[in-house]
């Protein structure tokens, strides 16, 4: 504390009795340490000019830590000449300590930025690198002049720079006013705003490029669409824009989007057309065979009456056959007046689905179906089958039609064995129904279950081919699938798929 306090004394003998007052020795050293000490004053001077002038310049620190070095510097020649007549060492010492510390901190940044200085280009590579730069520049001039797009050099703020002949053309404006425009005054009103956000995100450097179709107006108001495609040069803050005229082509894309347009109205109509169609038939279908049942009723119950009379008559026997075929082909008519009903309504059946337990619904329908069989020795095997949604009516009515027809083309055998069976899969379940029957021909599965196609004569086996028909449709109606798999003289099986 006691050499602070003592800072500005002067217990010393002046520097000048070291010069022994001679005026050479001491002048000598004055004015050496003058002009020094006026140099280090103006040096930081020009640094700091030089620096507010130079705004580019790197190392900005440094220069600040050479400035600071230099006038600490001068402090301590000034100080020397003042200690020639009057001693303060003191101050002359803490001066000197102080520069120290600046100089010692000025090496320290100088070896701490030293591989970035030794990087820095000579004149020669600083003149090399100016002359490709400005071939790169003519070179990117002579392309955007020439290119058959048109292209565009526009500023921050969206006002161009620069244009080509084919944006002029484009566009239809002199180059003089077109370099007086803003990208806003040739933008369409319904693209000013999305377009005015999308350059704000460019300047600021959100977004490195801009790709977007948008439409113009030309000089004499007419409007086209064109491919637009803008870069940001974020170091200039200029922007590259390229313009492509694609009115043509969309143009095209509206025609193709308004005959699309026409042929889904086609369509929609064709398919309502076909829609109403399918509905009278159904519904001609359904009234020509619910009427059709009353005269074929009348017909059975008349044929029945003129049997007992003929065989009060004792008539000739073949009047009793004659009757007979009467009979029996009014019964075939019924059975099949009874499954076009059946497909009709299958057809317009409304599906409300509930949980169907189809290991109850199969045992049901067998124990119903069974007692028709009694000549045959009929073994039943059902397996445990998963539960599903679906409409119950309609699903009972497809296992009886099933096990209706495993039944019967195993009639033949003496000893019927049916087995019902089932499995879960990711997205549906699955259903059999397996015969050791006649079984088919696999190459004609496909005929089975369309209307009135039946691979075994009604002679062999009754039936009206309408059954397996009704249960496709029930099933498609459901979402699901029905196909069939079989090997003649040894049976067949019959799949149906529910969704889950």
């Amino acid at each position: 504390m006691e050499f602070f306090k003592n800072l500005f004394e002067t217990d010393f003998m002046p520097h000048g009795h070291c010069y022994f007052w001679k005026p050479a020795v001491l002048w000598s050293n004055v004015l050496g340490d003058s002009v020094i000490a006026l140099s280090y004053f103006i040096i930081p001077f020009l640094l700091l000019r030089f620096l507010k002038k130079r705004a580019d310049v790197r190392f900005r620190g440094v220069f600040a830590a050479f400035a600071t070095f230099i006038l600490a510097c001068g402090f301590t020649h000034l100080l020397a000449i003042i200690s020639v007549w009057y001693p303060m060492y003191r101050l002359e010492g803490l001066m000197k300590v102080l520069t120290a510390i600046v100089s010692a901190g000025t090496v320290g940044a100088l070896f701490y930025i030293f591989p970035v200085i030794l990087k820095i280009p000579t004149p020669e590579q600083w003149q090399t690198a100016k002359k490709d730069l400005q071939q790169s520049q003519e070179q990117f001039k002579i392309m955007m002049q020439h290119a058959p797009i048109g292209m565009a050099i526009t500023n921050s703020n969206g006002y161009f720079v620069d244009v080509n002949d084919a944006l002029c053309e484009l566009f239809k404006y002199e180059k003089e006013k077109f370099l007086s425009l803003n990208f806003k005054d040739v933008t369409h009103a319904d693209f000013i705003e999305v377009s005015q956000i999308q350059t704000e995100e460019l300047s600021k450097g959100e977004r490195k490029s801009i790709r977007l179709e948008k439409k113009y107006v030309r000089s004499d108001g007419t409007t086209f669409w064109a491919l637009v495609n803008v870069a940001a040069m974020q170091s200039e803050k200029y922007n590259i824009v390229q313009i492509v005229d694609i009115t043509d082509q969309k143009l095209s894309e509206g025609q193709v989007i308004q005959m699309n347009q026409e042929l889904e109205a086609k369509v929609t109509e064709r398919t309502q057309a076909l829609e109403e169609a399918n509905k009278d038939l159904e519904n001609f279908i359904y009234a020509v065979t619910h009427d059709l049942r009353v005269p074929l009723h009348n017909l059975e119950g008349l044929t029945t009456v003129l049997q007992e009379e003929l065989d009060e008559l004792e008539s000739t026997d073949d009047a009793r056959e004659a009757l007979n075929m009467i009979h029996e082909n009014a019964l075939k008519m019924d059975e099949l007046v009874v499954d076009l009903l059946a497909f009709s309504r299958a057809g317009q059946h409304e599906v409300i689905k509930e949980e169907v337990d189809f290991e109850k619904k199969m045992k049901e329908v067998f124990e119903e179906l069974q007692p028709k069989y009694t000549n045959n020795k009929v073994g039943f095997e059902i397996r445990k089958l998963p539960k599903a949604k679906g409409d119950r009516a309609a699903l009972r009515q497809v296992c009886q039609n099933l096990i209706s027809n495993a039944l019967k083309y195993s009639s033949t055998k003496k000893n019927i064995r049916i087995e019902v069976g089932g499995e879960e899969t990711e997205n549906s379940y699955i259903y059999w129904v397996k015969d050791n029957g006649v079984g088919f021909d696999q190459k004609y599965s496909p005929k089975l279950f369309h209307l009135f196609q039946r691979l075994h004569a009604t002679q062999e086996f009754e039936g009206t081919g309408l059954g397996l028909a009704a249960s496709m449709r029930l099933i498609k109606k459901h979402g699901g699938d029905m196909w069939a798999e079989g090997t003649p003289g040894e049976g067949a099986i019959f799949y149906f798929s529910l969704p889950k």
